[in-house]
């Protein structure tokens, strides 16, 4: 079985994550995996700059052109659309009668603001209706579609065997309280800023790192607190180097498209979680003992403060994380799912 993947690229967290990380195993499943991509290296080095836009522009119509233009395959992925705007492309390469997923994990029949917006929700809703089969992140993705006989609810999952927690203890000479992801998620680490960097100050051996695309101005001039540069080379040794890893998530629709990735991330190095209780994070921390929920306009400072201080409890909480990411979130846990849904696609022809 020939499978093409469309994706935005090896950089981007979506095309790495919920299709790359799998041809390994797919391929030693009997698929024979093909990938298309929008974006290339360059993705993270143009963001922000004046460049960004005619980059974008350039790297999406590219997809768009493989996506009509690459005959011979037995199964088409796409992963999101290739014009955020418009399915035409997509229209128009499944007119040949090629079975299709769609796969996404975001809201993205909203802006990039978060607000409603009319042509991406009219593309969104496009591509439901010609895909044979549609792959949502979390449960709220997958009613957002309104497709219930023909959707599919598989999380986005990690690579056990790549992230792994460190192999010697934490120090504990300095706690580090981390973020990583990309710059365009900064607007939810600033709605908590203010009392992470109180947390901070409150504890005398404690940093907030950052580890991004780009840095974050507001950090420029505070104290204990660093910007590191997200490298794919350096991912796991500074998700290891996190004490605690925090996903904050403004308490918005666009959150409720979050997948909780981040969380599942820190959980597979083993690094204790504090995280808003909104979406998909309250799905993966139902059980307490894999981290910690800060309901929306509640205290970050007072929790991350309590849990910095506790140094058996962040262990207890890393050790049940790490085996809750294996039996649950993991590339093994769901590859089979993949895999069973594509040969019933196929078979239909």
């Amino acid at each position: 079985m020939k499978v093409l993947f469309l994706t935005d690229g090896p950089q981007n967290p979506a095309g790495r994550f919920r299709c790359e990380q799998f041809f390994p195993t797919f391929e030693r499943l009997g698929v024979e995996c093909h990938e298309r991509y929008a974006y290339g290296h360059h993705y993270n080095q143009f963001a922000g700059t004046p460049l960004s836009t005619p980059y974008r522009t350039f790297c999406r119509l590219r997809r768009a052109a493989w996506t009509v233009l690459s005959p011979g395959y037995d199964l088409l992925f796409f992963q999101r659309t290739a014009i955020p705007v418009t399915a035409f492309p997509e229209l128009l390469r499944t007119i040949s009668g090629t079975p299709s997923v769609f796969d996404f994990d975001d809201a993205i029949y909203l802006g990039g603001d978060g607000n409603p917006d009319r042509r991406r929700d009219a593309a969104f809703r496009s591509a439901i209706a010609l895909s044979s089969w549609v792959i949502a992140g979390n449960t709220h993705l997958a009613q957002m579609a309104a497709a219930p006989t023909k959707t599919t609810v598989i999380p986005t999952v990690v690579d056990v065997d790549a992230l792994v927690p460190p192999r010697t203890p934490r120090s504990g000479k300095e706690i580090v309280i981390g973020w990583m992801g990309t710059s365009s998620n900064f607007v939810h680490v600033r709605s908590v800023l203010p009392q992470v960097l109180a947390a901070v100050r409150a504890i005398p051996n404690a940093r907030f790192r950052l580890v991004s695309n780009r840095p974050m101005p507001e950090l420029a001039s505070e104290p204990r607190t660093e910007f590191i540069p997200w490298t794919e080379a350096r991912e796991t040794e500074l998700l290891q180097s996190f004490d605690i890893g925090l996903m904050p998530l403004l308490d918005a629709e666009i959150s409720r498209g979050k997948c909780a990735f981040k969380i599942l991330q820190y959980m597979a190095v083993g690094t204790a979680v504090v995280a808003s209780a909104v979406g998909a994070n309250v799905d993966v921390l139902a059980d307490s003992r894999a981290g910690l929920l800060v309901p929306p306009g509640s205290d970050w400072a007072a929790t991350l403060v309590d849990l910095a201080l506790d140094r058996p409890r962040r262990e207890e909480m890393g050790s049940h994380g790490r085996s809750l990411v294996v039996d649950r979130f993991s590339v093994a846990s769901v590859s089979s799912r993949y895999v069973e849904l594509f040969e019933r696609l196929v078979s239909r022809r």
